[in-house]
């Protein structure tokens, strides 16, 4: 049991890398929930930066992100760290990081990109995806879950939605991975290498942008490229860093409630044959998943004025972390709320965010991708099982594994 669990949970500091090595740190945050539901970590990863507050409860996590006005996405970006390598001002330019009236704007940009109907048009290119993956692997009888079949998929499923060939999919996730990935040295070895690397990356994305300018095809950046609010389009900074958005977020999202999903099932091989047995399950399956398996541990926001809450004094400037993993486990939101089971039904967790203008917008096609990739891995490959030590991302935001070893029956 981690020494944490049983000092004074003022001390604790939920930055600390030492107690997320093997999971997150589920049973403090059971204790948060309880006891100090707003609670304040020093940051101590990134000593020159300010710390933190964190919000644990499903209700709190849902009534800040409802309230735009008091608690900022753009004041200070996303992620606890404010510098990531990336000045704020070009963070900004993502709708991830703004604000109303400026993030209603580009919602609507993306609403006209994200429609179900181009989402579900894709279903069929998905399975064919996911089914090439399987095809590299089953032969081997064994493989690294995470970047053989998890990565592959998702890098060559917003790939193909962006219009990018397979033979750069390799270079995009590896920018992708630089970005959101900072905190993780296998992601990015050296902290300050950002600035080059983006200046590459918008040597690659114009280029593409001005070529759908003037020969739109059917991908989303010619969606973007040329949808208009009021007579205005994305400008190419916004272009460029939407674009890398779309990426990080497409192959960190999934790859990362996919791999985590794969290693619960692994772990719980009554719940994996059910799935087997029974595949009209598998779209349940998926809340559960991401109910118990948030692709993001928390998201930022900074208070824009003074503000008391559970008698804790939140000062204008603060930093606080919605913590989805957290929340999605809330007692008094759900049953038995620690358990992965299945056989659930349908709730209302904050995988995709907690209700409010920052809801996730590719919510439908990540659903898509993870149904799709549990239904052909449980079907092709029904007997994998664990053939080593998951090792997970070194990472508060990430909530996820960089490797999998996994063995199985090979297959021609």
């Amino acid at each position: 049991m981690p020494a944490t669990l049983t000092q004074d949970l003022a001390s604790v500091d939920l930055s600390d890398h030492a107690i997320w090595r093997d999971d997150p740190p589920y049973e403090i945050f059971a204790r948060l929930r309880a006891e100090r539901p707003v609670h304040w970590s020093p940051l101590s990863q990134f000593p020159h930066e300010a710390g933190f507050w964190s919000i644990v409860r499903h209700q709190d996590i849902r009534e800040i992100s409802l309230d735009f006005e008091t608690w900022s996405s753009e004041r200070g970006g996303v992620v606890l760290v404010d510098d990531i390598g990336v000045p704020l001002d070009m963070v900004r330019m993502q709708p991830i990081a703004q604000d109303p009236p400026r993030h209603d704007r580009m919602k609507q940009l993306f609403q006209q990109a994200f429609t179900p109907k181009r989402i579900a048009a894709h279903a069929e290119a998905i399975r064919a995806i996911v089914d090439h993956a399987i095809d590299g692997v089953a032969a081997r009888g064994e493989c690294d879950l995470v970047e053989d079949i998890g990565a592959h998929v998702t890098s060559r499923v917003i790939g193909s939605l962006l219009g990018t060939p397979e033979s750069d999919d390799a270079q995009l996730v590896e920018w992708s991975n630089m970005i959101v990935g900072f905190e993780d040295p296998d992601y990015r070895p050296e902290f300050d290498q950002l600035m080059p690397e983006l200046a590459r990356a918008f040597e690659y994305v114009l280029p593409k942008v001005t070529e759908r300018r003037e020969h739109p095809t059917g991908d989303l950046v010619s969606a973007l490229a040329h949808a208009e609010i009021d007579g205005e389009r994305l400008t190419d900074e916004e272009m460029v860093l939407t674009f890398g958005l779309l990426m990080a977020a497409g192959n960190d999202s999934t790859r990362a409630v996919y791999g985590s999903s794969m290693l619960a099932l692994m772990k719980h091989p009554e719940q994996m044959r059910m799935l087997q047995e029974d595949p009209s399950l598998i779209e349940d399956a998926v809340e559960e998943c991401l109910r118990c398996f948030p692709a993001f541990a928390y998201m930022r926001r900074t208070a824009t004025r003074d503000v008391e809450l559970h008698g804790q004094q939140i000062k204008e400037g603060d930093k606080i972390a919605l913590w989805y993993l957290s929340s999605n486990r809330d007692e008094t939101v759900y049953e038995r709320a620690g358990e992965f089971d299945i056989t659930r039904g349908r709730v209302q967790h904050q995988a995709f965010g907690a209700g409010g203008r920052h809801f996730c917008l590719g919510a439908a096609l990540a659903r898509l991708e993870l149904k799709t990739m549990l239904e052909r891995t449980l079907e092709r490959l029904p007997d994998m099982q664990l053939a080593g030590e998951p090792v997970r991302a070194q990472s508060l935001f990430l909530n996820q594994h960089k490797r999998i070893p996994v063995r199985f029956t090979p297959t021609g």
